[in-house]
């Protein structure tokens, strides 16, 4: 996880939501590598264990501490918060994480005295634990900002440094040495079950060609070095190891900006096993025009790429990720009006959804396979993700729809008029509604659930007092919960809701700002 990370990026692209399932990479067709990698938390990261169990690692808010969560998947509850890393004097502000065969391996970024997001960390903590209980910790050299990598059984772990690593093995924790010439950016490193560490980074490989470099070895011997070919090698992008012979490279906020460097096994080379999908052969969606090329996919989804030269005739192709290559371009929605990209949120989505503003109110436009799209026209309202992320309402004027991937579209026979009514799903054919009253001047005021069968009334809540709402919005930051910002006539006035579901039922929280 690098230090300096973008917090919206495109609509079902980003780290995903907090609560709920994890909601990972696609699955890897056969004989390619899994590239799932821990789920982004604030401060943190969600790990899924190998029973089933999820532990989230984070720092907290006032940096004084490194802590963690478990949610035991026989029970579906989540345990107490424990200490990790608590120390006099220790700030800590991010977490990254590894896990294999239950055992846990954290890089906490952390400086003495105080902590600065814009500052490079030089007391980071390297710590280990074999069960997601008991922890080892040792300090890091130097500048340790890069995430950790652990071995299949768990056991050895590896944190990268500037021309060095930290190995955790039976034997305990060790500092190496590596002459790492060339190297500018971002490193990675992965660590075997027999403790051999291949070191990768990005940089210059004779003075003037850029590459991807990887050294390999066992203890302090002399590694072997493969020099590999990649586009943008020695751009500011990001490494993510994903088990110890998988390592993306990119941008991994953008599916169609990551390659993956990769090797059967730790007897094999390393190999770019996928180029980026944005530079793989096929893709004939122009990059620029009325709605540049832009990337998406869910889990159990394939990638597709959207895009259109005018802005009115909307074209998607599909990848290939065995062959590489970008399927046929075929237009999937047209619109009299241009149409410009549409709202975009914190999180990974568990379905495919990509939304338009167009003249005259938004378009989600949704697929479960790439080829057979619905496009849902929403008004000038967001759409509204269920806390997990697995199902999104699309608020309609004249019915309101949920996606959600074991139903795909589900059409609820009620729409929304008002300006800020807005809506999230109630599991995957049910839907609550926040609508405006009459004299509430267009601010929501009606909560209602709906289903196939009609609709149910569930109370009357407050309203600001003054002006009118004007729009709405639909905003989540990480693991932040979901709300909806209002906005008044009032210049620089507004509001901010939730609707939050517990054991009682569904409930308002309103926030004048």
């Amino acid at each position: 996880m690098s230090r300096i990370t973008g917090v919206i990026v495109a609509l079902a692209t980003a780290a995903a939501v907090l609560t709920g399932p994890t909601v990972g990479a696609q699955t890897a067709p056969a004989g390619q590598p899994s590239t799932e990698l821990p789920r982004e938390i604030v401060g943190g990261v969600e790990l899924a264990l190998a029973n089933g169990d999820l532990l989230r690692v984070w720092a907290t808010d006032d940096y004084r501490a490194v802590v963690s969560r478990r949610r035991d998947a026989a029970t579906g509850t989540w345990g107490p918060r424990l200490d990790v890393l608590r120390r006099k004097n220790l700030f800590c502000g991010e977490v990254d994480a590894r896990t294999a065969n239950g055992a846990v391996a954290v890089l906490a970024q952390c400086d003495r005295y105080g902590y600065s997001e814009d500052q490079a960390p030089v007391a980071s903590r390297a710590l280990w634990s074999p069960d997601g209980v008991t922890w080892s910790s040792y300090t890091l050299p130097g500048e340790g900002h890069e995430e950790p990598g652990i071995s299949p059984d768990g056991v050895n772990a590896v944190w990268p440094l500037h021309q060095a690593y930290v190995t955790r093995t039976a034997a305990g924790f060790a500092t190496h040495e590596i002459a790492s010439e060339g190297q500018e950016y971002t490193v990675t490193a992965t660590i075997t079950d027999s403790e051999q560490v291949s070191f990768l980074y990005g940089g210059s490989l004779d003075g003037e060609q850029c590459g991807i470099v990887a050294l390999t070895r066992t203890g302090d011997a002399t590694p072997t070095r493969q020099q590999l070919a990649l586009d943008d090698a020695c751009r500011d992008s990001f490494f993510a190891n994903a088990d110890a012979d998988t390592t993306l490279f990119g941008w991994t906020g953008d599916p169609g900006q990551v390659a993956v460097i990769s090797r059967p096994d730790p007897t094999s080379p390393w190999a770019v096993s996928r180029r980026t999908p944005q530079s793989a052969p096929g893709l004939v969606i122009p990059d620029r025009g009325g709605l540049d090329v832009q990337f998406f996919t869910a889990p159990g989804a394939p990638l597709v790429a959207l895009g259109s030269r005018t802005g009115r005739r909307v074209q998607v192709q599909v990848y290939d990720p065995v062959a590489q290559m970008w399927g046929p371009a075929t237009t999937v929605f047209t619109s009299p009006t241009r149409c410009h990209w549409g709202g975009s949120y914190g999180e990974t989505l568990g379905v495919l959804v990509a939304v338009l503003d167009c003249k005259g109110g938004n378009v989600a436009l949704t697929t479960r396979d790439g080829h057979d799209w619905q496009a849902l026209r929403m008004g000038d309202r967001p759409l509204g993700p269920s806390p997990d992320g697995q199902y999104v309402a699309v608020p309609g004027p004249t019915s309101t729809h949920v996606i959600s991937r074991e139903l795909g579209v589900v059409t609820l026979p009620t729409g929304s008029t008002g300006r800020c009514d807005v809506a999230l799903p109630d599991g995957p054919q049910a839907a609550v509604r926040l609508v405006a009253a009459p004299g509430s001047r267009r601010w929501p005021t009606l909560l209602r659930r709906i289903t196939a069968d009609g609709t149910t009334g569930l109370g009357r809540f407050r309203t600001p007092a003054r002006g009118r709402c004007s729009a709405a919005e639909g905003e989540r930051l990480y693991d932040k919960p979901f709300w909806f910002s209002m906005r008044s006539t009032r210049i620089d006035m507004g509001q901010i809701v939730r609707l939050v579901h517990r054991s009682d039922g569904w409930h308002v929280w309103v926030k004048a700002i």
